[in-house]
């Protein structure tokens, strides 16, 4: 199965260090974020990886070369104009054989991508979600499940109770999916394209996993996310 890692944000949230560099390029016990992701994948048994970049793609590029270095093959695509996370992905998607794992570049990941993929191949569904508690409720997209079966989103509002299982932003997507999203204007997974697909009577199937993976979107998150890092190596 081949990855698509979607890393073209501006990472506003991420000033003053992504006025310098991707924030998928902060360094993490030496390393861009996005290369621990990249071995990650590796490691897992991807071969080939396409990254969607916009801002200072030629920074992520110039590290990432073909990919030879991490045992795969890596290309890209430079956006023109924002397209948002599902229209990139729909940009590039003739170079997609098959189904494909998508995944946010602001991730850190250390979960069975086999297991993953074989609750995918097993439910035939449009598309299946890694889902994850969060301990930021009220910024996430929540979800509402039957068994493996994923039945809407939602959004916590302050003071309500909505649940804490959520989206973590890496997800097995399908031709059928991809065929929802729109050519002419940007859209976006969670807000658009999975609630479009349950209105259409898509099958979207929730991974609910207890093991890494982190939303490194924000400098709070990254400085709790190196703490406990720290922590656990003492």
């Amino acid at each position: 199965m081949q990855a698509v890692i979607v890393a073209g944000g501006r990472g506003v949230r991420m000033r003053p260090w992504s006025d310098r560099i991707p924030k998928v390029m902060i360094p993490i016990a030496g390393k861009p974020l996005l290369e621990h992701q990249i071995n990650w994948l590796g490691k897992s048994g991807i071969r080939h990886v396409v990254m969607c970049l916009g801002y200072k793609a030629d920074c992520i590029a110039e590290h990432f070369g073909d990919g030879s270095r991490w045992g795969l093959r890596v290309d890209y695509h430079v956006e023109q104009s924002p397209r948002g996370t599902a229209g990139c992905v729909r940009d590039i998607w003739p170079l997609v054989t098959g189904d494909a794992l998508v995944v946010y570049g602001d991730i850190y990941a250390d979960f069975s991508l086999p297991e993953l993929l074989a609750c995918h191949r097993r439910s035939g569904g449009a598309a299946t979600l890694v889902l994850a508690d969060t301990d930021h409720p009220h910024d996430s997209d929540l979800v509402r499940m039957e068994g493996e079966r994923i039945t809407g989103f939602c959004r916590a509002a302050p003071g309500e109770a909505c649940g804490t299982l959520a989206c973590a932003a890496v997800w097995v997507v399908t031709g059928r999916l991809m065929s929802l999203v729109p050519r002419d204007r940007a859209s976006d997974f969670g807000r658009d394209i999975f609630p479009l697909a349950l209105a259409r009577g898509e099958r979207l199937t929730g991974f609910v996993t207890s093991e890494l993976v982190a939303d490194l979107g924000t400098p709070e998150r990254m400085e709790a996310f190196l703490k406990r890092s720290r922590g656990a190596q003492t």
